[in-house]
């Protein structure tokens, strides 16, 4: 692994991934919240988390799959399996958007269901269009990507101010990204048919799946379990609360999809190097819990003034799961590299065990706040299991080799 082109690559897909995450949260989140209100907004921040579940570890599954497959998919001079694969899994989405849209809002009308359809099968085929960038690694291909993604987005949110209607801003962003990859990529050419590798492609990617759905369920549970119990107006508090810590995790985040794509070109890694990162990732999060609390006061109070004193009440608690949560995504592409993709389904079902047990108790002894401490709970657990499989496998694989 060339250190040089690793931090360069790294730094640009952190660039990448903040330049529409600022976009969203910094210009269109805010003009929702002041338009439509705190109750309407806590709906939708609900429903932006459902498209969000239902999309993107389909998406990402199939492109990390498709990552660690492609050198064996040459070597075989095999083509095909994963469009029919997205295809199928574009009008899974579908059903699950829109059974699960109505389930949390009623009210929704037969457009919101149109919108709420095609933003989810968009997001499923930009997730998965754009490694045809990390399988050259080309992270200058993923910025000017993601450039004109929030591009859109921002033409996106002047619409918004016309038509009210949220869907068209991640609509239209998706537009400009996908129009940007198709002009770029051949992937979306390659035939619909299935070869001999997909038996083993599909049921990793299923494996794979079923982990990522978990992931992202618990990622956006908070709101899913929130609405139910306190409605929507508390939604919005939380998730304010939780913004800027997002921000920084989710600029540190793009470094692990960096890691997946050189691990894979390289059949094993000294446990120096993974203690290195992991030390790099801790002083990274530390400076940006420390970030958040700071600016937290003057950033609430100018973007949702109408409930910055409540939010700014679980900062605390919020910023540090969100960056504990960091870390345990930062040790994941090593498990997922070097691990039996098995292990990735135990890990999400035990977090997810614990995080209704905490989420839920906590919440009956001290309301909104107490909520904030049990996902706190659950995330330091799982950044202990990542670490413990980790390191437990690690040492089974030298001790394996050691006598051999």
């Amino acid at each position: 692994m060339k250190t040089k082109k690793f931090l360069v690559d790294s730094l640009l897909n952190i660039i990448s991934a903040a330049l529409p995450l600022l976009v969203l949260q910094l210009i269109s989140y805010p003009l929702i919240a002041r338009v439509l209100g705190g109750e309407e907004y806590g709906m939708i921040i609900t429903l932006i988390s459902v498209f969000t579940v239902v999309s993107f570890p389909l998406g990402n599954v199939l492109n990390n799959i498709r990552l660690l497959k492609d050198k064996e998919y040459k070597e075989a001079n095999e083509e095909g399996d994963f469009n029919p694969l997205i295809l199928g899994s574009s009008f899974i989405s579908i059903v699950l958007i829109i059974t699960v849209s109505l389930y949390v809002d009623s009210s929704l009308d037969i457009l919101d269901l149109i919108l709420l359809s095609l933003i989810t099968v968009g997001s499923l085929w930009k997730e998965y269009l754009v490694v045809t960038f990390r399988l050259v690694l080309n992270y200058r291909g993923i910025l000017l990507n993601n450039l004109f993604m929030s591009l859109g987005y921002i033409v996106g949110s002047f619409i918004f101010l016309y038509f009210e209607s949220w869907q068209l801003i991640y609509f239209i962003g998706l537009l400009f990204s996908l129009v940007y990859i198709v002009r770029h990529t051949s992937l979306h050419k390659e035939r619909y048919k299935f070869s001999s590798l997909f038996k083993d492609t599909a049921s990793k990617g299923m494996l794979l799946y079923i982990a990522n759905l978990l992931k992202n369920i618990l990622s956006y549970a908070d709101k899913l379990i929130l609405l139910p119990l306190l409605g929507p107006v508390s939604v919005a508090i939380y998730y304010s609360s939780t913004i800027l810590g997002k921000i920084i995790s989710m600029m540190i985040n793009p470094v692990n999809s960096v890691i997946l794509s050189y691990l894979v070109k390289v059949e094993s890694i000294s446990l120096k190097k993974v203690i290195k990162m992991f030390s790099i990732s801790s002083l990274l999060g530390l400076f940006g819990y420390v970030a958040t609390i700071l600016i937290s006061p003057y950033f609430l109070e100018f973007f949702y003034k109408d409930w910055a004193e409540q939010s700014l009440e679980l900062v605390y608690i919020t910023t540090a799961t969100a960056i504990i949560g960091v870390l345990s995504t930062v040790l994941q592409p090593f498990n997922i590299r070097f691990n039996k993709i098995s292990w990735q389904i135990y890990m999400s079902g035990l977090h997810l065990i614990v995080y209704v047990a905490s989420s839920f108790y906590f919440f009956k002894i001290g309301g909104l706040k107490g909520f904030t401490f049990g996902v706190l709970i659950a995330a330091v657990f799982k950044l202990i299991m990542q670490l413990s499989v980790f390191l437990l496998n690690y040492r089974r694989n030298n001790s394996t080799h050691s006598s051999s």
